[in-house]
């Protein structure tokens, strides 16, 4: 992910846009082809797919070429994307991680993708509520939800089996998770209980599972936020309990952010559960079937009678100011294409990410799709559990992924010797140094 691919096509062939395309928007523009670039943070067969889809609309769309460009992580991305935009060179679609709506909302480098596509173009009553929950801040939507996930547990059936554990019930909870990794590793199944990346994403999920907010002002949602709650109760229950994982050997650490260590160590059976993304799931589960076991998924285990729900994860389009009629248009219609039901049901199935509209779940209900793939099912059941509220509609704030560095570091001090109290305190301090820096730009 960390070198571009880069996939320049242009196409003659003529197809009616139809229903695909916006009004006055249909790519037939003056002056030959208009050709838009997307930048993105996808990696491996997940690019691939972007580069197919990106070819697959231009043959919708004659007069429509797109640039297709993975630009690494999503820091780099967004980071590629401001410098862009400033330097009047801006794609004219990019996706941006979840976490980096509240700096691209405030940085007044791109255009609200309601104002650019016609109200009959689209229906948002057909998006799922927890995706618009999330990105939509007051009744403006910012940017387009497209690769929507959240974090769900995967485990070995097979490990289970032999660790005399009931390969049908994943456990649910902290203690759930301790007790499962105590039989893996006493029946000398498994080296290690469980993995997941050392990331602050997992900590703001466990945040929002117990109702705690993550930072003031409703969650960054009604102003800039002044104050980040990492000594609640809710964040000491999380640490104290990720800490002493660690140090009674249940959990294996793969490092910071590393998510390809924490799925190689569960897929070489080092571990027999895994916490990860769902945007993994159809990747993971051809990794075991190679590997001669069988998974399967459950919810993200919670402290034990807290379960409010997840917060969206993975990340949304934004297109940036700057552009000119043409290729806003354009941007506009690729963007309706990409969450049109027939390329979200193709997204999902490719990915694990799931569908962001209603119409593509139900096309998946229909076919037999999640009965026959349960597994998929999952993340999309624990969705549609989780409660609306001001924490599980996730936080907002300039600083989120400073914030999240602060916290993954925290956690290494823990494991290093530093107490809980103390080490949350100083990234208490640490964040709100860095929330105080961005309210006074």
């Amino acid at each position: 992910m960390t070198n571009e691919s880069t996939r320049r096509k242009f196409l003659a062939t003529s197809a009616a846009t139809g229903a695909l395309a916006l009004a006055g928007c249909s790519g037939q523009l003056s002056g030959g082809k208009t050709s838009i670039k997307f930048w993105h943070a996808m990696g491996g067969d997940t690019a691939k797919l972007l580069d197919q889809m990106g070819s697959d609309f231009e043959s919708k769309h004659e007069d429509v070429s797109v640039e297709v460009t993975s630009k690494g992580s999503y820091r780099e991305t967004l980071n590629s994307t401001l410098s862009a935009v400033k330097a009047d060179k801006p794609p004219a679609v990019a996706q941006i991680f979840d976490i980096g709506t509240g700096l691209a909302r405030t940085s007044d480098a791109f255009v609200s993708v309601q104002d650019i596509i016609p109200s009959d173009a689209i229906d948002y009553d057909n998006f799922l509520n927890p995706v618009l929950n999330y990105y939509r801040i007051g009744d403006t939507l910012n940017s387009m939800p497209f690769n929507s996930s959240n974090p769900v547990l995967y485990y070995n059936k097979d490990a289970f089996e032999k660790a005399g554990l009931d390969p049908e019930s994943p456990p649910k909870t902290f203690q759930g998770i301790a007790d499962a990794s105590a039989k893996l590793i006493d029946s000398e199944t498994t080296k290690k209980g469980i993995t997941w990346p050392n990331h602050g994403w997992f900590v703001e999920q466990w945040m929002a599972e117990q109702n705690q907010l993550l930072v003031n002002e409703e969650n960054g949602r009604a102003g800039d936020p002044t104050e980040i709650y990492l000594e609640s109760d809710a964040a000491k229950r999380i640490f104290n309990w990720w800490t002493e994982l660690y140090e009674q050997g249940a959990y294996l650490n793969p490092g910071i952010e590393d998510w390809s260590a924490a799925k190689q160590a569960f897929i070489a059976g080092k571990v027999g559960m895994l916490i990860t993304s769902t945007s993994g799931i159809a990747s993971t589960t051809a990794g075991a079937k190679e590997n001669g076991f069988e998974m399967g998924t459950g919810y993200l285990p919670t402290p034990e009678g807290k379960r409010k729900g997840v917060v969206i994860g993975g990340g949304s389009l934004w297109v940036p100011k700057g552009l000119s009629d043409a290729k806003q248009k354009a941007a506009a219609d690729f963007l309706v294409w990409l969450t049109q039901p027939e390329q979200q049901v193709r997204w999902h199935k490719n990915t694990g990410y799931f569908p962001v509209r209603k119409e593509a779940v139900g096309q998946l209900q229909d076919n037999g799709w999640f009965d026959e793939n349960p597994n998929f099912k999952t993340a999309f059941d624990q969705l549609q559990a989780t409660k609306d509220t001001t924490a599980t509609r996730g936080a907002q704030m300039a600083p989120f992924a400073k914030t999240r560095t602060i916290v993954e570091k925290s956690y290494v001090s823990m494991i290093q010797g530093t107490s809980v109290d103390s080490a949350l305190a100083s990234a208490k301090k640490d964040v709100e140094s860095e929330l105080a820096r961005a309210n006074q730009k």
